[in-house]
């Protein structure tokens, strides 16, 4: 059995939660969170800090993120850091972030430094 926890288009959370498992956001969240995978659908609408292995955004995004994997599909809509391994932007998806940065390449320069 898959742990799936879904906030609805009616419902909204405000403070803080973390846990091994995947969140389906419909509603509204406010605070910061770390989860497995994130899911912000099209109605969904997250602000704060975010930490998670995946996030796929639809609706929007105004958060300082780290993750593994980041899908920004054409609905959605990001703002904030942030900071990723893997990254994929549909076109339409619209990113207004003023640091991206990818952690592979923040670990080979920082191993570059140890070494000079």
């Amino acid at each position: 059995m898959q742990n799936i926890i879904r906030i609805d288009e009616k419902s909204s959370f405000l403070g803080n939660y973390s846990g091994l498992v995947d969140l389906e956001l419909y509603g509204k969240f406010q605070g910061c969170l770390r989860v497995n995978t994130l899911y912000i659908k099209k109605s969904g609408v997250f602000t704060g800090y975010l930490t998670a292995y995946n996030i796929e955004v639809e609706g929007k995004l105004n958060a300082d993120i780290e993750t593994e994997n980041l899908h920004l599909k054409s609905t959605g809509i990001v703002d904030g850091e942030i900071f990723y391994r893997n990254i994929v932007i549909e076109s339409g998806g619209l990113l207004k972030s003023n640091m991206v940065q990818n952690i592979s390449k923040m670990k080979v320069l920082k191993q570059l430094k140890k070494n000079l």
